[in-house]
C-alpha cells in the first residue's frame, strides 16, 4: 500500500479520472492523548475507515503529542499505523507535529512536504500547513502565493480545502488569524469556488457553519482525548465519509455505533456553541416553582444588516420537563431584537443538569447562516456588601473574614469560593479556585490564553436571562505578580484592561485571587435602584482530574476551564448573580 504524503511547493497531483460518484475521508487530531504513544483509538478507526473503501483518506493534523516526549519512537509507531491504510492518504501539519523549528525539520525529514494540492474524480482538493514558525493559523507568504496560483489555474469543481486550525471560529482562534481568513482566505476561497473547508484542533465535531455558501467543519475525534462536554452530550471518536456526486457533497459522520448526519453530529457538539448575539437563560436556584410552569422569555438580536430569518426549537426530555410553544418562527428587523415567550414545567421534583431543555435555533441573514444554541442554566445569588473604604489587594484575605461566602462545587479538585464587595467605584472579587497543574509548560502553549481563571460579567435583561459578558478577564500567575488581560470576544489576547488590579497567591493546592473591577466598566448604575451582575467563573481542570477519567463525569455547572475550548457555554462554568447593597 503506498502512503501519499503533502508537497511543500506547488503543482497537482491526479489521483484519478474523472468519476460521477465517488467517497474520501477526513479525520483529525489523531494523535495519542497526553504523553501518549498509544494510537490504538486511530488504529481502531484504520479498520473501519478501510471497511468503507473510500477513494482516499485526509488528515487534519496532530499526527502525535509530540513537544515533551522523545520523538523519533512516536513518528516510527505513527508511521507503521498508517501502513494499515488500503487507499491513498494524505496529512496536513498540526502543532503538536510542527510545534518548534526542531520539530518541523524532523517533519520535513520524514516527510519532506508541508502542503500540496491534487486532483480526483473530478474534484480539486487543497491540503494546508497553517503551522508555520508557530503563528498556528496562519500562511506565510511564499504557500500563501502558492495558493493564490493554485486556485487560480484550477478549473474542476468542486474544491476543498484542509488545514488544522478552524480559522473561522473567532472564539476559538487568535484574533489575528480569524481576521487573516476574513480578510485574505475566505475572500479568496469564495472568488475560486471553494464549496467545503475543512479544520481540526479543537477535540469535537462542529460546530458547522455555512458563509457565503461556502461549508466550513470541525472535526478533531481522531483519537485524541475528546473535549469533556463533547462526551457528556454523546460524542464520539469519528470520522468524516464525504460522498461526492457532481459538483455537490453529502456528508456522515462515522462513530463506533454507526453513522450521523452533520445535523444530528452538530446537535452533540457544534450546537455546544451558543451565539454570542443572543442571551442566556438562566434560573435561580429556589426563585422559581418549576412543578407549577413558570413564565418565561428570551431575547434574540440581529446584528446584520440583512433580515434574520429562521425557527427555533425546544429540545426537551419529556420525561423531566414540558415547554409550549415547542417551537416558533424569527423574522427580526436589521438590529432588530425579538422577544418570544414560553412556559416551562418541570415533571421532576429532581431533574439532573443534563436533562434541562435547551433552545435550538437555526436562522439565516443574507449569505451566513446559523445554527446555536441557547442553554438553560441554574444560577446562584450572593451579596454584596457595601464597603466604603478602598480594599486592599494582597491576597491574605483578612478584610474578607466577614464578608459573604458561596462555595461552588462538591468535588475537592474543582470546588472553589466567591466572595464580593463593593465601594462607591469598584466591585471587589475575591476567588479561590484549583491550582492549575502543568507539565513541563507545554500544554499551555498550545492554547491562546493560559489562563489560571477567568471571569465575566454580564447583566441581567430580566428574571429569566442575562446577555453576553460586558467584560471578561483572564487573570495569570506569573511568579509573584498577577497578570490581567482581557478576554472579551473579539479582543486582541495581549489586550490589558485600564484600571482592573489584581493579587494572587498559593495556599497549599488552591490559588486565592482578588480582583478590584471599576464599576464603569460594566455600565451605568443606576441611582437608588438594586444593581444586578452576573459573574461566570471558570478555571482549569487539574490534569489529576483528566488523568483519573473524571473528566467525563464532571456535571454540566462543574468549575471547569472555559477559554481552553473556547465558547460561552461550551465548557461547564458557575453562574452567580452578585446583588450590590445600596450605597448608604
Amino acid at each position: 500500500m503506498k502512503v501519499f504524503f503533502l508537497g511543500l511547493l506547488g503543482g497537482t497531483l491526479a489521483l484519478g479520472a474523472l468519476a460521477e460518484s465517488f467517497d474520501f475521508v477526513v479525520i483529525g487530531d489523531t494523535r495519542p492523548r497526553f504523553h501518549s504513544e498509544n494510537f490504538q483509538v486511530f488504529e481502531g478507526l484504520i479498520g473501519k475507515i478501510n471497511e468503507q473503501k473510500p477513494a482516499l483518506v485526509i488528515n487534519l493534523g496532530d499526527l502525535i503529542y509530540g513537544y515533551g516526549m522523545p520523538k523519533g519512537k512516536q513518528w516510527d509507531r505513527y508511521e507503521s499505523a498508517v501502513k494499515h491504510f488500503k487507499m491513498p492518504y494524505y496529512q496536513v501539519p498540526g502543532n503538536h507535529d510542527t510545534f518548534s523549528q526542531a520539530a518541523r525539520r524532523t517533519y520535513a525529514s520524514r516527510f519532506g512536504k508541508f502542503y500540496e494540492s491534487l486532483d480526483y474524480g473530478g474534484s480539486h482538493f487543497v491540503l494546508l500547513d497553517a503551522c508555520e514558525e508557530s503563528r498556528w493559523g496562519y500562511l506565510g507568504t511564499r504557500e500563501l502565493e502558492w495558493l493564490k496560483n493554485d486556485l487560480r489555474q484550477n478549473q474542476l469543481r468542486p474544491v476543498f480545502v484542509f488545514l488544522h486550525f478552524p480559522l473561522w471560529e473567532p472564539e476559538r482562534i487568535k484574533p489575528a488569524y480569524h481576521e487573516f481568513w476574513r480578510d485574505t482566505l475566505h475572500p479568496l476561497f469564495l472568488a475560486s469556488g471553494v464549496t467545503g473547508v475543512f479544520g481540526g484542533h479543537f477535540h469535537c465535531y462542529g460546530p458547522t457553519r455555512t458563509i457565503d455558501g461556502i461549508r466550513y467543519f470541525v472535526t478533531g475525534g481522531g483519537g485524541a482525548e475528546l473535549m469533556p462536554d463533547y462526551r457528556k452530550s454523546g460524542g464520539e471518536h469519528h470520522f468524516l465519509r464525504v460522498k461526492v456526486t457532481g459538483d455537490t457533497f453529502d456528508l456522515r459522520v462515522a462513530t463506533g455505533r454507526g453513522e450521523l448526519t452533520d445535523l444530528e453530529a452538530d446537535i452533540m457538539g457544534g450546537l455546544l456553541f451558543a451565539d454570542r448575539h443572543s442571551t442566556r437563560m438562566g434560573i435561580l436556584r429556589g426563585s422559581r416553582d418549576l412543578r407549577a410552569g413558570a413564565e418565561c422569555t428570551v431575547a434574540i438580536e440581529n446584528p446584520y444588516q440583512n433580515w434574520l430569518v429562521g425557527k427555533a426549537t425546544w429540545q426537551v426530555d419529556p420525561s423531566s420537563f414540558q415547554v409550549e410553544p415547542r417551537a416558533f418562527d424569527l423574522r427580526i428587523a436589521p438590529g432588530g431584537t425579538a422577544h418570544p415567550a414560553f412556559t416551562m414545567k418541570a415533571l421532576k421534583d429532581t431533574t439532573d443538569i443534563h436533562s434541562l431543555p435547551w433552545l435550538e435555533f437555526e436562522v439565516a441573514a443574507g449569505g451566513t447562516h446559523h445554527r446555536f444554541h441557547r442553554q438553560l442554566v441554574f444560577t446562584e445569588r450572593l451579596a454584596v456588601p457595601f464597603k466604603p473604604e478602598a480594599l486592599l489587594l494582597d491576597g491574605k484575605l483578612p478584610e474578607w473574614t466577614q464578608v459573604p461566602a458561596l462555595a461552588l462545587g462538591t468535588r475537592p479538585a474543582t470546588a472553589t469560593q466567591v466572595q464580593a464587595l463593593h465601594d462607591r467605584e469598584t466591585l471587589y472579587l475575591a476567588v479561590t479556585s484549583p491550582r492549575r497543574a502543568v507539565q513541563a509548560g507545554e500544554e499551555e502553549a498550545e492554547e491562546a490564553f493560559p489562563d489560571d481563571l477567568v471571569i465575566g460579567l454580564a447583566t441581567r435583561a430580566n428574571e429569566a436571562e442575562f446577555g453576553r459578558d460586558l467584560i471578561r478577564l483572564g487573570f495569570t500567575r506569573q511568579g509573584n505578580n498577577t497578570e490581567v488581560r482581557d478576554r472579551t470576544p473579539g479582543q486582541k489576547p495581549e489586550t490589558r484592561v485600564p484600571g482592573v488590579k489584581a493579587a494572587s497567591r498559593l495556599v497549599a493546592d488552591r490559588v486565592v485571587f482578588e480582583a478590584a473591577i471599576p464599576l464603569k466598566l460594566l455600565g451605568p448604575i443606576k441611582a437608588g435602584g438594586q444593581t444586578r451582575f452576573v459573574l461566570s467563573l471558570s478555571a482549569p481542570v487539574v490534569e489529576t482530574v483528566l488523568a483519573a477519567g473524571e473528566a467525563e463525569d464532571l456535571s454540566r455547572n462543574t468549575f471547569a476551564y472555559q477559554v481552553r475550548y473556547g465558547g460561552d457555554s461550551l465548557i461547564p462554568l458557575h453562574f452567580v448573580e452578585l446583588v450590590l447593597e445600596r450605597k448608604p
